[in-house]
Order: structure tokens, then sequence, then C-alpha cells
């Protein structure tokens, strides 16, 4: 039953640019010769291995980009700013280690506290992977090394608790987003469903993740409710920050800013909206799971989520970019994760079930 939520149809059909479906037959990347997907990776928690213990080491802030935790953006707005102590675990995950837990905290604190293997509350008797963020300073990412040009790679994700942008949004009050950003850290709150940096992800300040973000499936619980959500039975966009979950290529060609980086193309209404737009294309609702997946094939991206949603109902969402040459650093190495990359903003936790790689092998 596992495998069967993970497969992503090919279907030898005509490319669209974006589809949105009721199901699993929905439009997806038709492959560029005959062949096969082959799994590399099938983690389904039940018998989690670490290859290594995971242990408490001393992070480095380093100054790699002007981003970086130690990065020149930050010393040239405060010659006074110094990045926070704080500490990292690194787990290889599975038997063939290529899958890996990354974590960071101020405090060495139970690493069980950030990630854990729990008994799945929809199937009892099944085991999933428990992530979460005690606290705004810590950050827990699932992800793979290096990719290829040709990959598939999909998890169920659910039962996301970050906040619901009303109130304390999930957070225990007064946390703030510094040394980084001198913001309220609470007028925002969520995580990834899936994303792929140009470099291996680890958690840091949340500027340095604007510039490292290609795709992604995220979603932001915000107070000011900024994120306009698509309800396609009105079909009209409905201004909320409860729950959107966004599907994103990040625009190359747009004006980047420091702060934020480079503008969003977001997927939503059955299309890629107009670069800049930052629109949700459904709500996710709690206690849910939802299987979300990417996959590339050489120049072109698909990313997808399946569920029950707050507006849609049970829905596939697909979004396929075929125009990759717009987006953001699109031929740099591609990481996939998942989770909370942040270590001054996010508070909350996650269920992670299903993972599968699969990379494409020709005949």
């Amino acid at each position: 039953m596992k495998q069967s939520r993970l497969v992503l149809r090919m279907v030898f059909a005509i490319l669209l640019i974006g589809t949105q479906s009721t199901g699993a037959g929905s439009e997806s990347l038709p492959p560029v010769e005959a062949g096969r997907w082959e799994e590399v990776v099938k983690e389904e928690f039940n018998e989690l291995q670490l290859l290594q213990p995971p242990l408490w080491r001393e992070d480095n802030p380093d100054d790699a980009t002007p981003f970086s935790d130690n990065g020149t953006f930050f010393r040239k707005k405060n010659p006074a700013f110094t990045p926070p102590s704080g500490y990292r675990i690194s787990a290889p995950l599975g038997k063939n280690g290529l899958l890996a837990i990354e974590s960071y905290s101020r405090i060495k604190k139970d690493p069980k506290s950030l990630f854990d293997i729990v008994e799945d509350p929809a199937h009892p008797g099944n085991r999933v992977l428990r992530i979460a963020s005690p606290e705004h300073t810590d950050g827990t990412i699932l992800h793979t090394g290096a990719l290829g040009s040709r990959y598939q790679i999909c998890a169920r994700v659910g039962y996301m608790n970050f906040g619901t942008g009303e109130g304390d949004n999930g957070y225990s009050g007064g946390e703030r987003g510094g040394p980084w950003v001198d913001s309220d850290a609470t007028e925002e709150n969520g995580f990834y469903f899936g994303a792929i940096y140009r470099s291996k992800p680890m958690p840091h300040n949340n500027i340095f993740a604007h510039h490292q973000r290609i795709l992604f499936i995220d979603s932001d619980n915000n107070k000011e409710g900024w994120t306009a959500i698509w309800d396609p039975g009105k079909e009209e966009f409905v201004k909320s920050g409860a729950h959107p979950v966004m599907m994103v290529a990040v625009d190359g060609r747009g004006e980047e800013t420091e702060e934020y980086g480079p503008p969003f193309l977001s997927y939503a209404a059955g299309k890629w909206q107009e670069s800049g737009k930052i629109l949700a294309v459904d709500a996710y609702k709690k206690d849910t799971w939802y299987t979300v997946c990417f996959t590339r094939m050489d120049n072109r991206i698909s990313i997808k989520i399946s569920g029950d949603f707050r507006y849609g109902g049970n829905k596939t969402y697909e979004a396929i970019q075929k125009d990759t040459s717009r987006v953001f650093h699109f031929n740099d190495p591609h990481y996939w994760f998942l989770g909370d990359p942040h270590t001054n903003y996010y508070e909350g936790m996650m269920l992670v079930d299903d993972v599968a790689l699969r990379i494409w092998k020709a005949k």
C-alpha cells in the first residue's frame, strides 16, 4: 500500500506547463526515451538504522557566501555582528546512507526532541519519522546528497503543527529572528513539504535559505494574511495566512534582493503566475497526510502534491516547468530536503513517511 502512494505515473502524452486534477492519473513528465525508474532509496521508518551515533558537534559559522551565518552581508550592516554559538548533528539514515538527518540547536538538547521514530496516528502499528523544532532557534531537515539530471523523489508528509497564522502562531511568545534579522519571528511560522537547493542542505539563517532555493513546496503561516490562497470551488483567491501551500519555481530572471533573494514564480489556479506574486495553490488540513513528489527529466521539472485540501478537497496539484532556463540556478547540482531549515524562525513539528528516490535508467 505504501508503494502505491508513492508512484508518480509516467504518461506518454503532450507536455503541459501545469496541470490540476483530482486523481493519480494527472499529466506528468514523459520520458525522453524508453527506460524505467530504478528505486535506489525506499525508507519506511519501520526499522530506522543510523549508520553512526548522532553526536553533537560544535558549530563553526562561516562566511562562504555573503548570507552565510557569519557572512559579510550581516557584518556590513552591523560591524558588531556575532553569530550565536550552537551545535549540529549529522546522522546518515537507512541502509545505504543516501538520506541524512541534519539538526541545529543552540544547546545540546536530547536529539529525540528534534527527530525520532513514532507511531503513525492515522495507521496504528506503522512507524514514521517525527521532525521537530521545539524552539525557533532549532532546525531539522531530512535530505539527500547531490542528485543527477533524471531523478524522482517522493515522500509522505503530514500532521504538521507550525501555527495557524493567528494568536501565538505556534510559538511560546516573544521570539525574534536575531541576530540575522531584527524582527518578530512569530509573524511567520512554517516548514517545507519538499525543496530543491543548489548546495548541501543544512539548517542556517533564513536569508541564506532564500539564496539557495531552486524549487520548493512550502507553507508559511502568517499573521498578516499576505498569502492569497486559490479556492477552486469559488474560482477566486482568498486572502489568508492559515496553512497556505505554495508551489514555487524561483525566478532567475527576476530582480534579486539581498534579504529575500530572487522573486517567486508561483503555481496556482491551474497555471504559473506572474513573477513576484506570492500565491498559494490551496491550504492544507490539520492531521492529514500529503504525498509530495519532485521529478526531473533533464531540463524539465515537475513538482506535485496530493491529498485532502481545505478548499479543493481530494486533489492532485502538479506544476510542470519546461522553461527551466528561467529557473534560478537550475543547472547547478540539485539537493532535496524537507523540514525546517531555519535557525532563527519556525517552531513546531511534522511527520514523514515513505521516502523513495528513483533514478531513470534508459534501456
